[in-house]
């Protein structure tokens, strides 16, 4: 998982993070309201029980 952090909230891409911040700078600018609909989605289970293999297949990362 290189470029990614483990943060207690789960694991975030720091490159994906800043490239939605200018996309919803852009957006304000121009007057759209919300139009990043994100996806929202928990998961949940014990250590070690699989939970980052679940995510990182769902967004089609090793």
């Amino acid at each position: 998982m290189s470029g990614t952090l483990a943060t207690p909230g789960g694991i975030s891409d720091p490159a994906l993070i800043q490239l939605v911040n200018k996309l919803q700078d852009v957006f304000a600018t121009v007057g759209v309201n919300n139009p990043i609909d994100l996806p929202q989605i928990a998961v949940v289970g014990s250590q070690s029980s699989g939970k980052s293999s679940v995510l990182e297949n769902i967004v089609g990362r090793d």
